[in-house]
């Protein structure tokens, strides 16, 4: 149901965009388990490789939309979020400004929500797939420089 939503207001949502340039943010979880990183591809939009995320509800915190957005898209409960950085993004007109966190889990169980994720997959970062996401090596960056 999602997809068709997405499909037949996507062009008056870009076009709403274009003309106001509205200021959003966004949130994106890095989730890690063993040194290995989920990544899903949604229903909607190129269908690219990313990090699970989405946008920062009016009155929520960054670090809980990561979290509900984590939650939503696989089922997975991350009590704690490291914070590494922020990005701004303006690829769909907007003046988005995303926020991006790390989080640890305990084993790699993982449960999509079916309307918004075709499928997750576990990837070490020599394996992340090309066919990715401009967003991923933004979120990437700032995991390498948290690390220093």
């Amino acid at each position: 149901m999602k997809n068709i939503f997405y499909k037949v207001i996507s062009p008056f949502r870009t076009t709403y965009w274009f003309v106001f340039r509205p200021k959003t943010m966004g949130a994106k979880c890095l989730i890690e388990h063993n040194d290995k990183f989920l990544m899903i591809r949604n229903t909607y939009g190129r269908k690219h490789w990313t990090f699970p995320g989405g946008g920062v509800k009016k009155s929520e915190a960054p670090e809980k939309a990561a979290q509900r957005e984590a939650h939503e898209e696989v089922g997975i409960a991350l009590e704690t979020l490291i914070p590494i950085g922020q990005y701004f993004n303006t690829r769909q007109y907007k003046r988005d400004t995303v926020y991006c966190f790390h989080g640890k889990t305990h084993n790699t169980y993982f449960k999509i929500d079916n309307d918004e994720v075709l499928e997750a997959a576990w990837f070490s970062i020599a394996d992340i797939p090309a066919m990715r996401s401009r967003s991923v090596d933004a979120v990437l960056d700032l995991y390498a420089n948290s690390l220093k």
